[in-house]
């Protein structure tokens, strides 16, 4: 039986559901994410009556954390500050519509907001290593660990030796040609290690998508080497099909340019002293049965 996914819906901050489950949020940058988390803090300590330290918050960078920890301080004030003079202007309508609403339970709720301002050094808003490392140091003597853990931050030896293991099993492996076209683009482990640095640095970051019938978790070498039979035997094909035609509309392009007056159309001729489409017919003929990847590459000027 296939479950039918929830419809999509509009994230409000005010009546974003508080039971407990598993929901997603989905925004881009810049439309207000710590604003939602910090408006969804204060309803969980007002609302659902949970105390600041039952409540996990978790971001990517120390930066991060230090803002949002920031931001809902800010916001348990304001709220407080609302409650307690009903004529001070809300800073946002969130804010504002919700206090309205809270107003018949305020004595209540001002006693929880006092209670979450205390707390609010102790609360878990930070990072996801410092979570971590946080859970650590409260259990160690179950874990049979020392007080004074410390969680390892320095990620250079590790990327380091994923980028050498990876090239190594699967980069090396790879018939000469296809490792001397990869290097083109790939010098070796060294920009492997530089790339997934970026990749670590830039959560937002996308990459391009795989080539139809790639798998991350499948080998390398069969894979690549299907990829580049596969381009070779097409690029063959299409050339011997419209190869002279490619050139003729070069030619003919120039001959329009030098008609409208341009002085130079280079790399394009509209008479060429050579026959291109011999040469590149006979380093076709030149090259080994299924082609050679790095010599294409290192001839196409790195196209």
């Amino acid at each position: 039986m296939t479950a039918i996914p929830a419809p999509e819906q509009r994230f409000e901050a005010n009546t974003f559901p508080l039971e407990p489950g598993l929901r997603l949020l989905e925004a881009s940058a810049g439309t207000g994410k710590t604003f939602a988390l910090a408006q969804l803090v204060l309803r969980y300590v007002g609302e659902a009556e949970l105390d600041l330290h039952q409540l996990l918050v978790v971001t990517f960078t120390d930066a991060a954390a230090a803002e949002l920890r920031d931001r809902i301080g800010q916001r348990l004030q304001r709220a407080l500050a609302g409650l307690e003079n009903p004529e001070l202007e809300a800073p946002d309508p969130t804010l504002a519509a919700w206090l309205e609403q809270q107003r018949p339970r305020s004595d209540r709720l001002r006693a929880r907001l006092l209670l979450a301002l205390e707390e609010l050094d102790a609360a878990d808003i930070t990072t996801i290593h410092g979570f971590c490392r946080r859970t650590l140091q409260r259990h160690a003597l179950e874990a049979g660990l020392p007080p004074e853990l410390q969680l390892e931050t320095e990620k250079g030896t590790l990327v380091r030796q994923v980028a050498h293991d990876y090239w190594q099993q699967q980069v090396l492996p790879l018939a000469s040609h296809l490792v001397a076209g990869l290097q083109t683009w790939v010098k070796g482990p060294e920009t492997l290690e530089a790339l997934l640095g970026s990749l670590d640095g830039d959560p937002a970051l996308q990459l391009d998508p795989l080539p139809s019938g790639f798998a991350v978790e499948a080998p390398l070498p069969d894979q690549l080497e299907a990829l580049w039979a596969e381009a070779w035997g097409q690029f063959q094909a299409r050339w011997s099909t419209h190869g002279r035609a490619l050139e003729a509309s070069f030619c003919s392009a120039a001959a329009t340019w030098r008609e409208q007056g341009f002085k130079t159309t280079t790399p394009y001729n509209p008479k060429p002293r050579k026959d291109r489409c011999g040469l590149v017919e006979g380093w076709i003929a030149a090259q080994p049965p299924g082609g050679d990847y790095g010599a294409t590459v290192g001839r196409g000027g790195g196209a």
